[in-house]
């Protein structure tokens, strides 16, 4: 087969390109074997036949992975992507030639492309079957909800089922200002929560994230070979990746302009439907990008990045502005709606028989017992001591089962001691006056706790 020939018979830049199988299964040296004058004019000076592609272009290993499964496992695929190495985007078709061109070790494809400056509606339209009502869906929800919390949260969770992931989550992210926090995530698990996985995302991990997605549209680990790839670019965020028991990952810059203003992040996923899994999500991380650019998320940044570092769970700050935010109705408390609040007994004679670090454990633990009755609900470190949760959405019932489960569990004794609080309101009635009152009832409940024990020391 002339080879030449062919791409001289394509009527844009075009390519046969060669795709190295290695011993064990994976994509080896991708090379440029023939191509027509209209892709060596795009390339320029520097293009020679059979040369190794990435001599030409950076690497980029989602390229890499279309090519192998056009090459090598016969697929016919077409991409429209954002090649930020090159400031364009290309559209580029994948199609496998015969087999009998093919050696033992080395399988050939045609690679023909188009660039365009800026994404346009109708190349990014040009999708599968399958990926188009999804995409549709998307869209619905996003610009037809009245909450925009509500609407990230809907399309989070649809992204973590279509995806069969572990976990779904928006990452927002400040770095002029040195913040980040979860918008929105959603578990396979229910018991499962982000505040669970936030001692993995600490500052040199999340800001390490632009450097390693400078030039790509997206990132995707499919297995322990991609893993140790990523490992050789940035070792400190694969080492909590194997913490937190990452083994498949897609992560997604969400772009304003040339600033990312945080990432799309599955972990999990079902990485046999990737070459449809990667349509969706980008087309899906363009729309979430668009619909967060159109709102003011610098109040809610502020409000979620607010966590306290100790117990991982959100800080007074964050309480604040959470009770504002009802009081004012911008994202108000779902009612019915429930207060707790729960104050450690016993921390002052924690502190003062096992130093410091043994009273932070008693708060983490503390932290980690009220995650465990309420891993769905907002949880605050309130001061030293003292946590408050909003438990929104919740009848009359279910919240006294929670308080009452809570109770049972950190009693006298307890390895963790709450005072608690608590207050119900039907109707939504005024946020702040529920507050009150659950806080009366945790001090009284203080007061009643040390007057039947005197060996516990007061604060």
């Amino acid at each position: 087969m002339d080879f030449q020939v062919i791409v001289d018979s394509c009527g844009m830049a075009a390519a046969v390109l060669s795709v190295e199988k290695t011993p064990d299964g994976h994509c080896g040296d991708i090379r440029i074997v023939r191509a027509n004058e209209a892709y060596k004019k795009i390339m320029g000076a520097g293009y020679y036949d059979n040369m190794i592609y990435s001599e030409l272009i950076p690497k980029e290993a989602n390229f890499e992975d279309f090519c192998y499964r056009c090459a090598v496992k016969k697929q016919h695929l077409h991409a429209y992507v954002d090649t930020k190495s090159m400031g364009v985007w290309t559209d580029g078709t994948y199609i496998p030639l015969s087999s009998e061109v093919d050696t033992e070790n080395l399988c050939h494809f045609l690679f023909f492309f188009e660039f365009t400056q800026a994404p346009e509606a109708d190349r990014m339209s040009d999708v599968s079957l399958q990926t188009a009502p999804l995409v549709i869906q998307t869209c619905i929800k996003l610009r037809g909800a009245e909450n925009f919390y509500e609407s990230m949260n809907t399309v989070i969770t649809d992204i973590q089922q279509i995806t069969e992931s572990f976990s779904s989550c928006i990452i927002m992210i400040d770095k002029e200002n040195n913040k980040y926090a979860p918008l929105c995530a959603k578990f396979r698990n229910d018991e499962a929560c982000m505040s669970d996985f936030l001692p993995y995302l600490t500052p040199d991990v999340v800001f390490s994230w632009e450097e390693t997605l400078k030039n790509r549209d997206n990132l995707i680990v499919k297995d322990e070979h991609d893993m140790a790839e990523l490992e050789k670019i940035n070792p400190v965020w694969v080492k909590s990746l194997r913490g937190a028991n990452v083994q498949s990952l897609i992560i997604v810059p969400l772009m304003q302009g040339k600033k990312m203003v945080g990432v799309l992040f599955i972990t999990n996923f079902n990485v046999d439907q990737i070459v449809e899994l990667k349509e969706f999500i980008e087309l899906t991380a363009f729309f979430l990008t668009s619909e967060i650019a159109n709102n003011d998320l610098m109040e809610k940044l502020e409000f979620m990045s607010n966590i306290d570092v100790l117990t991982g769970v959100r800080n007074r700050n964050s309480m604040n502005a959470r009770v504002d935010w009802h009081v004012n109705g911008r994202n108000p408390v779902r009612a019915p709606f429930g207060i707790v609040f729960a104050d450690l007994n016993g921390l002052k004679q924690c502190n003062d028989s096992g130093g410091h670090e043994s009273g932070d454990k008693l708060l983490k633990d503390a932290a980690t017992l009220l995650k465990k009755h309420f891993y769905d609900d907002e949880i605050f470190r309130a001061g030293g001591d003292e946590f408050v949760v909003i438990v929104s959405g919740c009848e009359k019932d279910v919240f006294e089962n929670k308080v009452a489960l809570l109770r049972q569990e950190s009693g006298y004794g307890a390895s963790v001691s709450f005072a608690i609080g608590s207050d119900w309101s039907k109707d939504g009635k005024d946020l702040r006056l529920c507050m009150h009152n659950a806080d009366e009832a945790m001090y009284a409940d203080k007061n009643a706790f040390y007057a039947k024990h005197p060996d516990k020391a007061r604060r």
